[in-house]
C-alpha cells in the first residue's frame, strides 16, 4: 500500500443496527464486543472494507466481570476455526464508555498486536480490521485501524449505509466561502452540522446527460464537496434542450458530456472536487472510484449500467438512487410523462429481482458493433421470410424526452441523496412512479420481493469476495475509461 491510499470501512444498515445493540447493551459504563466479517477491494487509492455479517458473542465469550473487553479463547477460536471455511476478513469492533473518545488504549493495542498476528495462520494473509465505537459528545464516533501486508493504517472514513457517523479524529471541517451565501438557506433549513456533512461527502453520478446533469448541479449548488462523473458519450445536438451547461460550442467541439458537467459544476463551486470518468460501468477504474462514495445516483437508460449499479449496492454497499423518465402518447396526444425513482439499499432486491432488466436488450447492449450489424442484418432476413425477428435483434423503441421531466427527475434523485448525506431525511419508497399529467401525478409504489434463487440475498456485502456472482462485467471491445480531471 502506498502512503496515499485511503482506508474506508462501509458497514450496512442491518450489521449496524445490530452492532448498536450489542456494542451498547452494558452502557453507559461498561464496554462490549463483538467480532464481524468484511469483505474488501483494495486500488491504488483506496482499501475499501464492507460488512458481511456479525458474529456474535454467546454467553460465556466476553467476561462480564469487568468492565473493559476482555474476549475469552473459546469465542477467539470458533472465530478463527470459522474463518477457514469463508473467505473474508476478521474484524473485531468494542465500545468505549459513554463520552470517552474512541482512541485506542493500551488494552487495545495488546489485543491488536495479538490478533493481527493470531488469524494469520488462519485467514492466509488477509486484513484484519480493529474498530471501537463510542457515544461522544451526543454522537456516535468511529475510530479504527486496518492491519493488512504487516502494516498498521488508520481508517480515514466510516460510511454506514442511511445513518450519518462521525470519523475519529475529527478533521474539523471550515466554514466554506458559500455558507453565508449560495447555501445559507439550505443550512438555514437543516443546520451546520448536516452542511458540514455535505462538504465533505462524496456522491458518484452515472451518466451526465439531462438527469444526470441536472442532478449534479443541485448537488454542485448544495455545496457536496466531492463529485465522481461518470458517462461515455460526447454532446451532440439533440442534447442541448436537456443537458444544464451545454451550449452550441460544446457541440462543435465534441466535447465529453463528463467535461461539460465538470465545467458547469466548477463555474457554480469552484471548491468542489470533481473525478471525470469517460467510462462505463462496470470498468474497473469506475468501480474503484464509486465504492468509495457516500452514494451514488444512477441517471442512464442503459441496462447494463442499471445493473451494475444494483450490484455494486449489493456486493459493495453503496446506496443508489436511480432515476429514470418516459413520454407515452396515442393518438397525436401525450398520455403519459412518467418519472421513476429507486431505491437501492443492500437489503433491498436488486434489479433482476424487480423485473427492471430485459435480458436481450441488456445483451443487446454489450455486442460489438460488428455482432450488432449481423444480428440486425438477421432480422431483416427472417422478416423478409415471414418469420419472428425477435431471436436475432429486438428493436429497442426510442424513449424520447424532454428537459423539464428529466431536470425534475435529477433534481428529486440529488435532494434525496442530499437526504441521506445529511442524516435529515430517507426516501420512503421502494419504488416510486408518478405520472405528472395524471391527476394527483398518479404516485404509486412498486413493492418487490428478491427471488428466492437470486445472488443478491446471499452476497450482501461481500465485495470482491463476490466477484464470481457479479451481474455484469464490461466486454473487452470496449474502449479503455478514460479519467479526465
Amino acid at each position: 500500500m502506498n502512503k496515499e491510499q485511503k482506508i474506508i470501512v462501509r458497514i450496512g444498515s442491518l450489521e449496524y443496527e445490530q452492532l448498536e445493540r450489542l456494542l451498547f447493551s452494558r452502557y453507559p459504563d461498561k464496554e462490549w464486543a463483538t467480532f464481524l466479517r468484511f469483505g474488501w477491494r483494495e486500488s491504488s487509492e483506496a482499501l475499501v472494507f464492507t460488512s458481511v455479517g456479525i458474529d456474535p458473542p454467546e454467553s460465556g465469550d466476553v467476561d462480564e466481570r469487568v468492565g473493559h473487553v476482555k474476549i475469552l479463547e473459546p469465542y477467539t477460536l470458533r472465530v478463527a476455526l470459522a474463518a477457514e471455511s469463508h473467505p473474508f476478513a476478521i474484524g473485531v469492533a468494542h465500545s468505549h464508555p459513554e463520552d470517552y473518545p474512541p482512541h485506542p488504549s493500551g488494552i487495545d493495542d495488546d489485543m491488536d498486536s495479538y490478533y493481527s498476528e493470531y488469524f494469520v495462520g488462519f485467514t492466509h494473509e488477509r486484513p484484519y480490521l480493529s474498530l471501537i465505537v463510542s457515544k461522544f459528545d451526543g454522537q456516535i464516533v468511529m475510530s479504527g485501524r486496518a492491519f493488512d501486508k504487516n502494516r498498521c493504517k488508520i481508517v480515514h472514513r466510516f460510511i454506514v449505509e442511511r445513518t450519518p457517523v462521525q470519523t475519529w479524529p475529527k478533521t474539523g471541517v471550515g466554514p466554506s466561502s458559500m455558507d453565508h451565501g449560495r447555501t445559507a438557506r439550505l443550512t438555514a433549513a437543516f443546520g451546520e452540522e448536516a452542511s458540514a456533512r455535505l462538504r465533505v461527502a462524496t456522491v458518484a453520478v452515472i451518466g451526465a446527460g439531462g438527469t444526470g446533469s441536472m442532478a449534479i448541479e443541485v448537488l454542485a449548488r448544495a455545496g457536496v464537496g466531492n463529485l465522481i462523473i461518470v458517462d461515455p458519450d460526447h454532446i451532440t445536438e439533440s442534447n442541448l434542450e436537456r443537458v444544464h451547461g451545454s451550449q452550441p460550442a460544446h457541440v462543435a467541439q465534441g466535447m465529453p458530456k463528463v467535461l461539460i458537467a465538470r465545467e458547469h459544476a466548477l463555474s457554480i463551486n469552484a471548491e468542489c472536487e470533481i473525478k471525470a470518468y469517460l467510462a462505463a460501468l462496470p470498468q474497473k477504474e469506475v468501480v474503484d472510484a464509486i465504492v468509495t462514495a457516500d452514494v451514488a445516483i444512477g441517471c442512464t437508460d442503459q441496462q447494463h449500467s442499471r445493473l451494475a449499479l444494483s450490484d455494486l449496492c449489493t456486493r459493495y454497499l453503496v446506496p443508489v438512487i436511480d432515476c429514470g423518465v418516459m413520454l407515452e402518447g396515442a393518438e397525436g396526444a401525450v398520455t403519459g410523462q412518467i418519472i421513476q425513482l429507486v431505491r437501492f439499499l443492500s437489503a433491498d432486491p436488486c434489479a433482476l429481482c424487480r423485473d427492471m432488466i430485459i435480458p436481450q436488450r441488456l445483451a443487446q447492449e454489450l455486442m460489438s458493433e460488428g455482432e450488432k450489424s449481423a444480428r440486425r442484418a438477421a432480422a431483416e432476413k427472417a422478416i423478409m421470410r415471414g418469420e419472428d425477428p425477435d431471436p436475432y435483434w429486438q428493436g429497442v423503441p426510442q424513449l424520447n424526452t424532454v428537459g423539464y421531466l428529466t431536470g425534475a427527475a435529477g433534481a428529486l434523485a440529488a435532494a434525496y441523496a442530499i437526504g441521506w448525506i445529511s442524516g435529515r431525511f430517507d426516501p420512503p419508497f421502494a419504488r416510486l412512479q408518478m405520472n405528472i399529467v395524471e391527476k394527483c401525478f398518479d404516485v404509486q409504489e412498486v413493492v418487490m420481493s428478491a427471488k428466492h434463487q437470486c445472488a443478491c440475498s446471499r452476497v450482501r456485502g461481500w465485495a470482491d469476495q463476490g466477484a464470481a456472482d457479479a451481474f455484469i462485467s464490461p466486454p473487452p471491445h470496449w474502449p479503455p475509461a478514460k479519467i479526465l480531471a
